[in-house]
């Protein structure tokens, strides 16, 4: 028991200072009761509203994988799935993610990861804690908190877990170095956001392959290939619990926004091409520039965050105040000035984790330490995007999935963890007195000089690097003597944070000298390890504190901000199970909508390819005409009149609009209803020909079909028949239902997604094949007489790989219920040997 005490009080310690930390950062909303206003957690708000309300109704077997509440019906993977059978791992996270889910836990959990793979790298106490501040308070991880990528925010909090368990493989280590493998890329995947579970593949790979090279090197064949094969079945085990999320993700990088487009697209050079992945220039819009990657040394270098915030000392506030404008203690302005459209913030890695980061490429012995820099390097390059075309068109057209992801700047979370993983790697050999004088000499020398050196030229001749104007300048439109007062506090913010890191990097280098200099250098050791994570602290808190502080905790829970308006009441009245509405306020940007209704618009980056292709060549003309019909209506029955003119709008059932929530909505007397029979059949011959027929057709008469689908249609002759009715009589998001009465067989439309796999149609209890018509809308031959019809979304191959996924993950569970058994009892074994 002494030996599980002594092992066990420090990390409990740690623990224990990582939870006073991030309760105290985070104390508004852990001791509080308040939330952070994050914007994509309100949105999310918004789209899951309808999964909410009908999830009680959701069981095994009964899965609701489908929202209709945004364009007009999606599948919901990617906002949230009801029903689904129990992944198990999930209460491996429980405790952690209970303190804080959207705030403080994901931080803790960055903390922890952290000090894991500081304590595998044999790190001591102190310095661990340093590392692990280090990484977990990097700028970035909080202004993604504040924006809502909760998703992304775990998924970068347990990245150090791969790569501790890949370390002690290395070192034959099979038992824990499985175990926190499994885990690292299990709980990567599990969490969602394989964006940067891809780059911590590659991060991987790199690293494999300096490990492989070096393997090989030495002739050590049967190592190598016991190590690999251990890490492949780790893999696998680490996969089949999130079998679904990656089987829903696969599906939709073909159906979604990710995927490739069906229509022709005119190219404008023979060097152009075309993605089968997303537009390149929508993945690249936030690309980070060359020059801003000044902000990993020096936060403010680029002017912060778009909207910042200048005092009553700056340049501007007092030209405002001189030109008699009433102000308070500050002012908000443009003072990011990259190429962006706009930023929450910079990636700052923190002044003393650079200078340590190049010394450590100095004085960490072996290999290893080049390919994490190499991999580091790609992934910067990665992170640069547009600004580094003629690499990254390459990489986008040829690196496998790659263009499946988009916000390319995100790659910079790798060297996130790599700066302060060699950081305080070399920090430990050098406080264990293992370096050579000489190249301690030579490293310290080299990182004060170009860390130091960069933040005296920024705080000195900040010009001599930087311009401070933006390319986005232009659209600002202000006068000259607004503009010369803000091109000075944007040169006056990078002097006083160039002043600040070199600062905090002098502090770092007077700790590495009182430590040279020390008679008891173990003792000092340890203080010297205790002022770094001080340093490392209050450096990070003070940067972190300007894009997530008090002001952004509110106590209104996100779906209490969706406050029902006056259109919103007014259209909630209406009893009839299914209908759509428009809101003509940036209808593609918003989910306020979706929260009480289905919309026609919504907001999510996997919307798919077919409905945005919609948007783009139909729906934007029909609804830039009804805006024009509102500008030029001089009665009431002018706005009605022009909404005959909007097909696509009214085949997709647009009951209501609403141009003013604080008014009633406008209904449109024109919309076609939730089904209707067509009277005619345009066969064409693809999609180019299918979205050109939508320019001049009537979908109440007329139902265009792609080819591919003309078997369905064998032997059908459309005949009119007056008397015939079709009629929504229920509706759930997974399940749709109508009444048919008709004399003879007709061509029903159903004004509901087309989608598969997952929709199937069954009439009077018999499933029916169903095919596509008019672009993305369902159609189904329905025989002659009364029936009932019902659509039911029931995704096969996903509710598979779901129950695969549950079975998986309590057999992980299991497993590491094994393994700190076995651990426990190994140690206790040891203690009773010492005390014989």
């Amino acid at each position: 028991m002494q030996s599980l005490a002594k092992k066990w009080g420090g990390h409990l310690a740690a623990l224990l200072l990582f939870t006073v930390v991030t309760i105290a950062y985070f104390s508004p909303s852990v001791l509080d009761g308040k939330v952070i206003h994050q914007g994509d957690m309100l949105k999310f708000s918004g789209m899951s509203e309808e999964l909410n309300k009908h999830a009680a109704e959701a069981k095994d077997g009964n899965i609701i994988a489908w929202t209709g509440s945004m364009f007009s019906g999606m599948p919901s993977y990617n906002i949230a799935v009801k029903g689904t059978a129990p992944e198990y791992l999930f209460y491996l996270e429980k405790a952690i993610k209970s303190v804080d889910f959207n705030g403080a836990s994901m931080v803790l959990t960055g903390l922890i990861c952290f000090y894991i793979l500081m304590c595998v790298m044999g790190i001591p106490l102190w310095l661990a804690i340093a590392g692990a501040i280090a990484f977990a308070f990097a700028s970035y991880n909080l202004i993604i908190i504040e924006a809502g990528h909760i998703t992304k925010a775990y998924v970068i909090a347990y990245m150090p877990l791969t790569i501790a368990g890949m370390l002690l493989l290395f070192r034959s280590k099979f038992l824990w170095g499985a175990v926190l493998f499994t885990l690292g890329v299990a709980l990567s995947v599990l969490n969602g956001h394989l964006q940067i579970t891809y780059y911590l593949a590659l991060l991987c790979l790199f690293i494999y392959i300096g490990f492989a090279w070096d393997q090989i090197r030495q002739k050590a064949m049967v190592p190598l290939v016991k190590i690999s094969g251990v890490m492949l079945v780790c893999v696998i085990l680490a996969v089949l619990p999130n079998l679904g999320n990656l089987y829903a993700n696969w599906e939709m990088s073909k159906t979604s926004m990710r995927g490739p487009t069906e229509l022709t697209q005119a190219t404008t050079g023979s060097a152009a091409k075309v993605s089968d992945g997303l537009d390149k220039e929508y993945a690249f819009a936030w690309s980070y520039g060359k020059g801003e990657l000044l902000t990993l040394l020096v936060p403010n270098a680029y002017g912060g965050a778009s909207g910042g915030t200048l005092d009553n000392n700056s340049n501007l506030y007092k030209e405002l105040r001189s030109k008699g404008a009433q102000l308070g203690n500050d002012v908000q302005s443009y003072t990011y000035w990259g190429d962006k459209i706009f930023t929450s913030g910079p990636v700052y890695f923190g002044a003393i984790v650079c200078f340590l980061f190049v010394l450590g490429l100095f004085v960490v012995p072996g290999k290893l330490k080049w390919w994490m820099l190499g991999g580091s390097v790609f992934l910067t390059l990665l992170a640069l995007g547009k600004n580094f075309d003629g690499f990254n068109d390459f990489m986008f057209h040829n690196l496998p999935m790659y263009n499946k992801f988009r916000t390319v700047e995100m790659a910079l979370v790798i060297p996130g963890l790599v700066f302060p993983l060699i950081a305080f790697w070399g920090l430990k050999e050098i406080l264990s007195g293992k370096v050579d004088v000489n190249l301690l000499k030579r490293g310290t020398l080299t990182a004060l000089g170009l860390t130091g050196g960069i933040c005296l030229i920024l705080w000195l001749m900040p010009s001599l690097f930087l311009d401070f104007r933006s390319p986005m300048d232009t659209q600002y439109q202000m006068p000259d003597w607004y503009y010369n007062a803000l091109l000075m506090d944007r040169k006056s913010l990078a002097q006083a944070d160039a002043l600040r890191s070199l600062i905090f990097i002098l502090l770092g280098v007077s700790l590495l000298f009182w430590y040279f200099k020390a008679k008891n250098k173990e003792k000092t050791a340890v203080y010297v390890g205790v002022g770094i994570a001080i340093l490392m602290l209050a450096d990070l808190w003070s940067v972190d504190k300007r894009y997530l502080n008090g002001d952004d905790f509110v106590r209104e829970q996100p779906a209490e901000t969706y406050k029902a308006t006056v259109a919103d009441k007014e259209i909630l009245k209406d009893t009839d199970p299914s209908f759509r509405v428009l809101n003509l306020n940036n209808p593609f940007q918003e989910t306020t909508t979706s929260f009480y209704h289905k919309s026609i618009g919504g907001y999510h980056a996997a919307k798919l390819r077919r409905y945005q292709e919609l948007i783009d060549h139909r729906l934007t003309g029909e609804i830039q005409s009804i805006m024009k019909t509102f500008q030029q209506a001089k009665t009431a029955d002018d706005v009605i009149k022009g909404l005959m003119v909007c097909p696509t709008l009214n085949m997709l059932n647009m009951r209501y609009i609403i141009y003013n929530p604080e008014q009633a909505p406008i209904r449109n007397p024109f919309a076609y209803g939730n089904a209707w029979f067509a009277q005619k059949v345009e066969m064409v011959d693809n999609a180019d020909a299918e979205m050109a027929a939508m320019n001049q057709f009537n979908p109440l008469m007329v139902a265009v079909v792609d080819k591919r689908f003309a078997a369905d249609l064998e032997g059908f002759t459309p005949q009119p028949d007056s008397t015939a009715t079709i009629a929504l009589t229920d509706y759930k998001p997974n399940v749709v239902t109508y009444q048919s009465n008709t004399k003879t067989e007709q061509l029903a439309i159903f004004s509901e997604i087309y989608y598969q796999p997952g929709w199937k149609a069954f009439v009077d209890g018999k499933e029916t094949p169903h095919f596509r018509a008019d672009w993305t809308l369902r159609a189904l031959r329905v025989p002659a007489g009364e029936h009932q019809i019902v659509f039911r979304f029931e995704p096969d191959n996903y509710i598979m790989a779901t129950q695969v996924a549950s079975v998986s993950s309590l057999i992980i569970l299991l497993l590491l219920a094994g393994a700190i058994a076995w651990s426990v009892w190994n140690t206790l074994k040891k203690d009773k040997e010492l005390q014989k």
